[in-house]
């Protein structure tokens, strides 16, 4: 499958990996890091309210009206953020005093529920046990870090919007960057096919990067070497076609200049002899030199003939 990507979809997908990888160890990281956060958040607002009631209680049943002054501290804990507080008595009643804000129950319903389970799976609580009129009881203080959740949670989103955005953004200049740097190998490509059917003038503009660059110039010289060579063979076939014609004519001129007035003295003698054999009484003399002229013309043939195949020998 790898091989039979394209140079851009390899890039691309590299790039997604690589982008994907560290969004994934960066998302990973603040996960892992929540927890710690809340719980550092937990253990900060529970200091600080029972530091807070601590400081309320001092005195207490010393007032002239506890009940009243309790009333006034449970009323006072409503400044604390983050944080829940119960009054139970040892007959069992409770008395709910909620002192988070209207803006953590947006912010619980913001933040997923498995997030909550993964960060804080359990409410942080803590009694301080507090005598009005000798009757005893307690206040139950429970932490409920819905902001801090929240904005961990938040974090996480910013994390993903932004790498999104990021790789888009880095997609979209790898594409530009890489298109731009592969146009001079279309442009090779279509050349060489031009360049396989015939036509050796193309010629292709060097662009890009050095190396394809370095690349069109050579096969710009080897389309003009190309174009040369066939030049080249066309010149020598009509010259072999050429010398071809001259060889015949000059052959033909040989054959008719030398050959035909041969032949022709060979039949001349050859008739000269028929007709010294139809006489009554043949001429030796005369049918010597018939025969001599013959074999002088004979031979002069076969020195034409050798000449004429010397000429013709590779």
């Amino acid at each position: 499958m790898w091989r039979n990507l394209s140079l851009r979809a390899r890039i691309n997908l590299l790039l997604a990996l690589v982008l994907t990888l560290g969004l994934a160890v960066n998302i990973a990281r603040l996960v892992l890091e929540a927890a710690p956060r809340v719980q550092a958040e937990d253990q900060s607002v529970i200091r600080l309210a029972r530091e807070f009631i601590a400081t309320l209680v001092v005195g207490l049943n010393e007032a002239p009206d506890p009940e009243a002054r309790l009333a006034r501290m449970v009323r006072d804990l409503h400044r604390l953020r983050h944080v829940s507080v119960q009054w139970q008595t040892d007959a069992g009643g409770a008395e709910p005093v909620t002192t988070d804000p209207p803006g953590d129950d947006t912010a619980a319903q913001v933040v997923p529920a498995w997030f909550v389970t993964l960060v804080h799976p359990q409410t942080t609580t803590v009694t301080v046990p507090i005598a009005v009129k000798g009757q005893p009881g307690a206040l139950l203080i429970a932490s409920h870090p819905n902001d801090e959740m929240a904005e961990i949670w938040q974090g996480i989103l910013t994390q993903l919007a932004v790498g999104s955005a990021v790789a888009l953004v880095l997609f979209l200049i790898t594409t530009t960057v890489v298109g731009r740097a592969l146009s001079p190998i279309e442009k090779l490509s279509e050349a060489m096919t031009r360049i396989a059917g015939g036509d050796y003038a193309t010629r292709v503009r060097p662009s890009g990067p050095p190396e394809l660059a370095a690349i069109c110039d050579k096969l710009n010289q080897l389309a003009a070497a190309l174009e040369a060579a066939v030049d080249d063979k066309r010149r020598l076939a009509e010259r072999v076609v050429s010398l071809q014609d001259v060889e015949r004519k000059e052959i033909a001129r040989e054959l008719h200049d030398e050959f035909g007035p041969y032949l022709f003295a060979l039949r001349a003698h050859a008739g000269s002899l028929t007709r010294m054999a139809d006489a009554g009484e043949p001429n030796t003399e005369a049918a010597r030199q018939c025969g001599s002229a013959i074999l002088e013309q004979v031979n002069a043939l076969q020195r034409s003939n050798r000449r004429v195949l010397e000429k013709l020998r590779p």
